[in-house]
């Protein structure tokens, strides 16, 4: 019998692409989603596919492809809002590419241990002046109207007194048994250096769980050196500003704390180390701020003095991922405040904080 050759409809590049449109295959292969569906029929019965999103791929490459672009941007448009923050597809898009070439550092805040399960700053606040036997609505007014931040811990200190204080700092963030949310998104779209204002521990457990545990961790009071020879060689530090909950002696929290390490309130000092580190960063790499509040605390004001005195064409673009308030006046506000200090927001609707997530899995995509 002669030899036939062998005739062979897929290639090599077909089977590689298998899969690569993750988001778009869920959706074919979800039993419940209507708005996409793949059917194969014999005479006037519908026969089930194990795999629809594979018969569709394998069946016609090319208008799969068509359908998966125009369900990308659909989704895009939807998970970004665009109806409602008309940029915010331009500048996803320049984070997304910026982020694929290694050039942006997370600088992450209390609002992505909340995703966790911990209380954010705010709600820590409010739940310890309450014990401390402070006014807590005055307090909250304080908080969320005059950025009040430091002096109300202040107070709250000096009513528990710090030996009270001091010992139940740390149990009150504790590590959760579980830990899911937004944050445990960031070890897939930053597997290198991170910089945190956060005390807590959950970024340590967050890269541990996937594998990826940090080389070493440092504080913004004893070791950024190390911190800026371990980012261009790709290591996987860990810079904690503010300290950890355990280590008073390293720690940021105080008005007085925060005099030494920033310089007096009002007037930050850059030639103090931890301005002058948080400059040489901010001019050195791109920022995503998650889980900050981007209130007028020390460190933006680091940033806007540095923006200030460089000016914007010096330094790198900064995003940061923002709820954006209700009344479109108070974000225009913002919004002038945060390119004050050349950082460009990626707004998501106010108090639906579900969009962290869902924004960076479409980062990872």
């Amino acid at each position: 019998m002669p030899d036939r050759p062998f005739e062979y409809e897929v290639t090599f590049e077909e089977l590689s692409c298998v899969g690569r449109k993750r988001r778009f295959d869920e959706a074919i292969d979800d039993e419940d989603e209507e708005s996409l569906e793949v059917v194969c029929r014999r005479g006037g019965e519908e026969i089930p596919l194990a795999k629809p999103s594979r018969a569709f791929y394998f069946g016609d490459r090319n208008l799969y492809d068509q359908e998966a672009r125009r369900y990308d941007q659909d989704e895009k448009s939807r998970i970004l809002n665009t109806d409602r923050f008309r940029d915010n597809l331009q500048v996803f898009e320049e984070l997304k590419r910026a982020r694929t070439r290694g050039f942006v550092m997370p600088f992450v805040g209390a609002g992505m241990s909340k995703s966790a399960g911990l209380a954010d700053w705010k709600e820590y606040l409010l739940s310890k002046a309450g014990i401390a036997g402070l006014e807590v609505e005055a307090v909250r007014m304080r908080l969320e109207v005059e950025g009040d931040y430091e002096r109300v811990m202040d107070e709250i200190v000096d009513r528990l007194t710090p030996s009270r204080f001091a010992r139940d700092f740390e149990r009150d963030f504790r590590i959760p048994a579980s830990i899911d949310g937004a944050i445990a998104s960031l070890p897939e779209l930053f597997d290198s250096c991170v910089v945190t204002t956060n005390f807590d521990r959950v970024l340590e457990q967050v890269y541990e769980n996937a594998g990826k545990a940090f080389v070493e961790k440092v504080t913004g009071r004893s070791g950024p050196s190390a911190f800026f020879r371990a980012v261009p060689a790709g290591e996987r530090y860990l810079l904690k500003l503010h300290g950890n909950v355990d280590k008073a002696a390293e720690r940021v929290l105080t008005a007085r704390e925060y005099s030494e390490a920033y310089g007096s309130e009002g007037n930050v000092n850059m030639t103090f180390p931890l301005p002058k580190m948080l400059r040489r960063l901010f001019l050195s790499y791109s920022f995503l701020f998650l889980g900050c509040s981007m209130t007028i605390d020390r460190s933006l004001q680091v940033f806007m003095r540095t923006a200030g005195e460089e000016g914007i064409e010096s330094i790198p673009n900064h995003y940061a991922l923002l709820q954006s308030p209700s009344d479109d006046d108070l974000r225009q506000q913002f919004d002038r405040r945060l390119a004050d200090a050349h950082i460009t927001p990626l707004w998501y609707p106010e108090g639906q904080h579900e969009y962290v997530e869902t924004i960076l899995q479409l980062l990872i995509d």
